[in-house]
């Protein structure tokens, strides 16, 4: 990891962060895909009543959507549980930049930036509270935990969720979800999509585009990491992209055209840009769920990504951590931290995150939410590919290093009709040297 530079990188970060929660989405929208933007939201702070003569913990986070309550309730019922400690909470949706300006003492952080703010110097080694909660971090969570907040140096983050890339499909349209490409093109011709304009599925150009280019790369199983960068320049990953790009093109498995957010809005039927344009199913994040239930009704269907570019299963996602201050020195504090986290991850507490439409990624609250898959139906399809999740490497300044293929290498993939490989070589290359050069930094 590196760690020179750190203090300069500290302020481009805090400016090219993207604002957290807003709208439907249930989650904050800094996660690893754009998650459908996600407007800015007024700061929503806990009251400080009833913390005279307690120790206090400051604590922010990006919940200012639909799961902001659920935290809240989390945080609440820890407050009054005793009398000891305080958690002031603040919800915010530019909660990573009033980390590091208002000096807080805990955090929820992406797994995917963990690996950034540990180089930095920015989060505090846990495994003593791990230890003063009566928890193990080897044993009580799921082992995909393991990828992201364990370094050489020990556990920089208490794990809460993992998000993935959600499967869901318009039952009116299709009884059976295709598994495989195949059987996406069957269900092509038995939309009589080109004369129709309803199509299996809709590629997004922007929303969750980093999640569809990480399935496809995922799928086909290219290697795109080297070392602490990203490495597009390849032929494998060009082969990845070109699928897309035949996808659209060639099987006209999706329209063509398709605008922002599109890949959703023509699934449940709320284009602008495109409103003669119907889509079967669609790649998003359990965010949407709640919204496209209100629509769809009884004809939404939730099920496991299909295998749309290969045999490698693969199912891109993100997760949700608690993370501490490296600046929290006082062992007041730090003992009402590892007190939080003792509560916090009892089951029947965690069950309130469930019951957000997130998926808890601690072991005994996951058999919990498994034995009530009605109750929880994104979290029960989403616990079953846990296994086969990709998450973004844990390498230094990562949501930097991937921006150039979100934007230019996407963008031309999905607008550019008559695409050759030699184009889109030269875009994978200069994101190859992007990367690098932000690697190094």
């Amino acid at each position: 990891m590196k760690k020179t530079a750190a203090l300069l990188l500290a302020g481009v970060m805090a400016l090219s962060l993207t604002a957290c929660g807003g709208g439907d989405k249930g989650t904050d929208s800094a996660a690893a895909p754009d998650q459908g933007g996600g407007a800015q939201t007024e700061a929503k702070g806990g009251s400080s009543a009833g913390a005279e003569g307690k120790t206090k913990i400051t604590f922010i986070n990006g919940f200012t959507g639909g799961d902001g309550p659920y935290m809240s309730k989390i945080v609440d019922g820890f407050n009054e549980s005793q009398d000891q400690y305080f958690i002031e909470q603040l919800q915010d949706s530019d909660h990573y930049t009033k980390f590091k300006a208002d000096n807080f003492d805990m955090l929820i952080i992406h797994a995917d930036w963990i690996s950034t703010y540990h180089a930095m110097g920015l989060l505090r080694e846990v495994s003593d509270l791990y230890e003063k909660a009566g928890l193990s971090f080897e044993n009580d969570w799921h082992p995909i935990t393991q990828t992201y907040a364990k370094y050489e140096d020990g556990v920089f983050a208490f794990p809460l969720d993992l998000y993935a890339e959600t499967f869901y499909y318009n039952k009116a349209l299709t009884d059976t979800p295709p598994k495989d490409y195949a059987e996406m093109i069957a269900l092509r011709d038995k939309l009589d999509s080109e004369n129709t304009r309803v199509y299996p599925i809709g590629l997004p150009l922007t929303g969750d585009e980093q999640w569809a280019w990480m399935t496809a790369l995922g799928q086909s199983g290219c290697n795109w990491v080297e070392g602490e960068h990203i490495k597009m320049d390849t032929e494998e990953v060009c082969d990845a992209f070109m699928k897309v790009h035949d996808l659209i093109y060639t099987d006209h498995l999706s329209a063509e055209g398709l605008g922002d957010q599109d890949h959703y809005n023509t699934f449940v039927n709320e284009s602008t840009d495109n409103s003669n344009v119907k889509v079967a199913m669609c790649l998003s994040g359990p965010w949407k769920y709640v919204t496209a239930k209100e629509i769809l009704g009884d004809n939404l269907g939730i099920g496991t990504l299909p295998q749309i570019y290969g045999d490698t299963p693969c199912v891109p996602a993100g997760g949700h951590t608690f993370a501490v201050s490296a600046d929290v020195t006082e062992q007041a504090k730090l003992d009402g931290i590892a007190a939080f986290m003792q509560y916090a991850y009892q089951p029947d507490v965690m069950l309130n995150w469930a019951d957000s439409g997130q998926a808890p990624i601690h072991l005994a609250t996951m058999e919990k939410v498994k034995a009530e898959p009605e109750k929880y139906p994104v979290a029960a399809v989403n616990y079953e590919i846990f296994d086969d999740a990709m998450i973004l490497p844990a390498i230094y300044n990562i949501r930097e290093q991937v921006k150039y293929v979100n934007k230019n290498v996407w963008s031309l993939v999905l607008q550019t009709p008559d695409l050759t490989r030699d184009q889109l070589m030269e875009e994978l290359k200069n994101a190859t040297e992007i990367a690098t050069e932000l690697s190094e930094q």
